[in-house]
């Protein structure tokens, strides 16, 4: 009487949605673990996840392991509807046997899955027919008629059945890091060596000619080195000073000098605010200041 039980049809409510979704996003090593620390298939019975952990293995031993699901299905075609299938069998909610005469009737109405409608007329006859249709209608799952236990119908737009588009991340901001070890002694010879070549001429009586030049150089390159800025920052940091040390600048005109050097002025603030690094620095001003 079990073995003829056994043997009849059967009606599965079970989330088809999210099987799709795990073809399109789980690889089979992936599963495998989900499925062996216990996170993936609870509704399984004991031989069910033996054979599941059994298809995974085969496809991880033929270096499958690291494609997606959907992928292995289509390269192993053999392998591949029962490995849906358990995946389908581990996602389904409830199930009731069918009755020859109505498993006939459903079979006449539609091949693959079913919709809730389908059993409206049947479901008076059976209730358990109509608690499949209501939980299946209630919470948008899947309805299926079985021949055999793992048969759930394979999607038909498998090939079409694409990787979702990895979500764009975000990276948190870089917090600013004051330097420390040989990072610190650098920048502060740099800077050391930047304001003795300035205050030295002045203890003796005397103006520094260019200020802007060595001395306003190596104080900029202690700052780089010091919050270890990339090239960007170096690059900026370069095209600002040069700018009071072209040839043609003259000192005390104003912001009328600053004009011919106006482009080469904006490609060094674009590069610096280009360096994460000085934008770190830049929030730590501020921070400084606001507090």
């Amino acid at each position: 009487m079990a073995s003829r039980t056994q043997r009849m049809p059967m009606l599965v409510v079970y989330d088809r949605a999210r099987a799709c979704e795990l073809l399109r996003s789980w690889t089979a090593h992936g599963l495998r673990d989900a499925l062996r620390g216990g996170n993936f298939g609870s509704g399984l019975s004991t031989d069910e996840r033996a054979e599941l952990d059994e298809l995974l293995t085969a496809w991880i031993q033929r270096a499958l392991g690291a494609v997606f699901l959907r992928d292995a299905l289509l390269v192993d075609g053999q392998r591949g509807p029962r490995a849906f299938g358990m995946i389908c069998a581990g996602l389904t909610r409830a199930r009731a046997t069918m009755p020859p005469d109505l498993a006939q009737s459903l079979r006449a109405r539609r091949s693959g899955d079913l919709a809730p409608g389908d059993l409206a007329d049947l479901a008076i006859r059976d209730p358990a027919l109509a608690r499949l249709a209501d939980l299946a209608g209630r919470e948008g799952l899947s309805l299926a008629l079985l021949e055999r236990p793992a048969g759930y119908p394979m999607p038909a737009d498998l090939d079409r059945l694409l990787p979702a588009p990895l979500a764009r991340q975000r990276f948190p901001d870089e917090a600013f890091a004051p330097p420390i070890g040989v990072r610190r002694g650098a920048a502060a010879s740099l800077a050391i060596g930047g304001m003795g070549l300035l205050i030295i001429p002045m203890l003796g009586g005397a103006i520094p000619e260019h200020p802007a030049g060595v001395p306003l150089a190596l104080i900029t390159l202690a700052l780089m080195v010091g919050i270890r800025a990339g090239w960007a920052g170096f690059a900026g940091a370069l095209c600002i000073w040069l700018v009071p040390n072209l040839p043609g600048f003259r000192h005390g005109n104003g912001l009328i000098a600053l004009l011919p050097s106006l482009p080469l002025l904006t490609v060094g603030l674009a590069l610096l605010i280009l360096d994460r690094r000085v934008r770190a620095l830049w929030r730590w001003v501020r921070q400084q200041v606001v507090r």
